[in-house]
């Protein structure tokens, strides 16, 4: 591939990376954290992932009350914030940080491929996450002709809500998905996440015919998908799925609630945490599909 064919007007916002990450795919993974989700899970652990702009992130424990953000501060703290990030670079504490940045495919890929040797050792590579990395599927999509073209491979893990069309520009250009699936029944996703689950499983049968190795993952939320009927369900949905290499499950737990402070936001919801055992697994089980507790 050309590399000067890539158009060079693309960005994406990105709001952390994070290297040697082991669960995110094969092998050790740099994962790539985009900003921007459509969906609305009240057990949301990634909140500073949701807005798809640059934002503040203030910890008021750190906060020593110098005023040195309001003396830097273009607007002198009365009007809308316009993330300069002044405030952040002239605070002694630290109390102020921005969360996202743009960045561009090729500068991104100059980052992710400091750890190179890594993934050629481990037969790892990047993953993408967030977020949601549909709602900037052009530049994942630019990033991964990049990464293929210097022979590094890429994940990524996504919700699925989507347009069928945006699915299919995903599912071209990556070598692994983790496809999330938050509950089968279309009221209780609507309920808990503020979105239909139609796009999602319509997009789920794409996948399963799409040839891509795939893990589902679904995260345990007690008294909303953690019921036996769900995982039944779920785990019917994938039976004709030969490329599935299998299914992992994710307790839900609280204490990601401590990053809505940083954004002055109350969790939508807390839930009770919970022992999960072999009674997650057996629906999964009793039809062949491999299953793990995470």
């Amino acid at each position: 591939m050309n590399i000067s064919s890539i158009t060079s007007d693309i960005s994406g916002c990105v709001f952390d990376i994070r290297e040697f990450s082991l669960f995110d795919g094969p092998g050790v993974r740099t994962s790539v954290f985009l900003k921007g989700c459509p969906l609305r899970c009240v057990w949301c652990h990634n909140p500073e992932g949701l807005n798809a702009l640059p934002e503040i992130l203030f910890s008021i424990s750190k906060c020593i009350h110098c005023g040195s953000c309001k003396d830097v501060c273009p607007l002198r703290g009365n009007d809308k914030c316009l993330v300069c990030g002044k405030c952040a670079s002239a605070c002694p504490s630290q109390a102020r940080r921005v969360c996202g940045r743009f960045i561009t495919p090729m500068e991104l890929l100059n980052e992710v491929l400091k750890s190179q040797p890594v993934f050629e050792i481990s037969n790892g590579g990047v993953t993408f996450t967030g977020g949601e990395p549909l709602m900037q599927i052009d530049f994942v999509v630019e990033t991964a002709k990049l990464l293929h073209d210097k022979g590094v491979s890429v994940a990524v893990e996504t919700s699925g809500y989507s347009s069928a069309e945006t699915y299919q520009k995903l599912l071209d250009v990556v070598d692994f998905i983790f496809q999330d699936v938050k509950h089968t029944d279309d009221a209780m996703h609507k309920r808990y996440t503020g979105v239909s689950n139609k796009p999602i499983l319509a997009n789920l049968e794409l996948l399963k015919t799409s040839g891509k190795t795939f893990v589902v993952r679904a995260s345990l939320i007690p008294t909303v998908n953690d019921s036996q009927e769900n995982l039944l369900s779920l785990a019917e949905k994938l039976l004709d799925a030969d490329n599935l290499q299998g299914v992992e499950l994710l307790p839900y737990h609280s204490s990601s609630g401590g990053k809505y402070s940083l954004l002055n936001l109350t969790p939508p919801m807390t839930f009770q945490e919970k022992t999960f055992g072999d009674e997650v697994l057996e629906p999964f089980r009793k039809h062949g599909l491999p299953v793990r507790l995470l």
